[in-house]
């Protein structure tokens, strides 16, 4: 039997300073366990989403996203041709919360920029919130994952996005051209604890 790596001291000392002693353990507790497996559908693609495979999830909505869904088991998703067309998203359910935004966007065309984009989940989400006649631009400043982020959003398939891989320093230049501002920072890597 493998053992699982433990957290690192550093980690767990400050979530007990922020937390408090059973609060912190709670979360210890709950990291140590296996994180549920959800998805968010394509709004674009739905209908062959749910010709093909509705009856294999389970009746759980993530219930800040109407799109969301957690699944019972954690299928193998590389040989499934509809993961592939972009039908469907492998996310971490708390990654769908930004979908409470879309109440405040209104009607109108927006430019929206989501400034630490790869993987590329929320700037699917995004393309699936924005108003019609929106335009998204995804930047990534690491290449190597600005090019997962592009394989994604084509396989997402909605023409409205733009792809760069530059600094914000850069972007900021841009002074009165974004609407609206995602930035998932800072990008410590905690998040990915109980994956590891």
């Amino acid at each position: 039997m493998t053992q699982k790596p433990s957290l690192p001291v550093a980690f767990e000392a400050s979530i007990k300073k922020l937390l408090g002693e059973d609060e912190a353990q709670q979360l210890l507790n709950a990291l140590d366990n296996e994180a549920p497996t959800s998805i968010r559908i394509s709004q674009a693609k739905s209908e062959y989403f749910n010709l093909l495979k509705k009856g294999d999830l389970s009746s759980s909505v993530v219930p800040w996203c109407p799109w969301g869904y957690y699944l019972d088991k954690r299928p193998t998703f590389t040989g499934d041709a509809l993961f592939h067309a972009g039908a469907y998203y492998v996310q971490e359910a708390s990654s769908m919360l930004i979908y409470q935004v879309k109440q405040l966007l209104g009607e109108d065309p927006i430019v929206a920029l989501d400034l630490c984009a790869a993987p590329g989940g929320k700037s699917t989400l995004l393309l699936d919130m924005l108003p019609q006649g929106s335009v998204l631009v995804s930047n990534e400043i690491v290449r190597h994952r600005a090019n997962i982020l592009e394989e994604n959003l084509l396989k997402w398939g909605n023409p409205n996005s733009i792809i760069t891989s530059t600094t914000p320093k850069s972007l900021g230049k841009a002074t009165g051209l974004f609407d609206m501002m995602l930035v998932d920072a800072p990008c410590s890597g905690e998040g990915m604890f109980r994956k590891d």
